[in-house]
C-alpha cells in the first residue's frame, strides 16, 4: 500500500513540475518586433509614446505638489525627436543582448544616450530586471 502510495507521489508530482514548466511565460522580443517594423512604423510608435507620457504628465501633473512636478517632467519626456531616438533604439537593439528588453524602456535608454549620460548600468539592469513576457 504505502509503495502505491509513494508510487502515486511521484507520478503527481512529476506531472506538476511538468505542467508548471509548460505553462511557463516566454520571454518575448522586442529586438526582433523592432527591428521588423519599418522606420515609419518605428516613428509611429514612438509618436504614440510620447503623445501618451504627454498626456499621463498633464492629468498627473496638476495633482503633484509644485516641487515634483519638474522632477516627474525630467523623467517623463523624451526631449528629442522621434527619430533621433528611433536611430538610437535601432542601434541598442542590435546588440542581441538587448533584444529582451522592453521597448518602453529602452526609449528612456536611447533618451539618456542622446543626453550623454553612461547608459552601461541601466542596460545591465534592463537586460536583467526589465524584460517582457507572453504567456504560452
Amino acid at each position: 500500500m504505502l509503495r502505491r502510495w509513494l508510487s502515486f507521489a511521484v507520478v503527481t508530482l512529476f506531472l506538476l513540475v511538468a505542467i508548471k514548466t509548460w505553462t511557463q511565460d516566454e520571454l518575448f522580443n522586442y529586438g526582433r518586433q523592432w527591428n521588423a517594423w519599418s522606420n515609419v512604423s518605428r516613428s509611429i510608435y514612438l509618436q504614440g509614446f510620447v503623445d501618451g507620457q504627454s498626456n499621463t504628465y498633464s492629468v498627473l501633473s496638476n495633482d503633484l505638489p509644485p516641487e515634483r512636478r519638474e522632477a516627474l517632467r525630467l523623467q517623463t519626456f523624451t526631449f528629442y525627436s522621434a527619430d533621433a531616438i528611433r536611430d538610437v533604439m535601432t542601434n541598442l537593439y542590435s546588440d542581441p543582448a538587448n533584444t529582451f528588453i522592453r521597448s518602453n524602456s529602452v526609449v528612456y535608454i536611447a533618451r539618456d544616450k542622446l543626453s550623454g549620460k553612461d547608459i552601461e548600468p541601466t542596460l545591465r539592469h534592463a537586460r536583467e530586471a526589465d524584460r517582457g513576457f507572453v504567456g504560452r
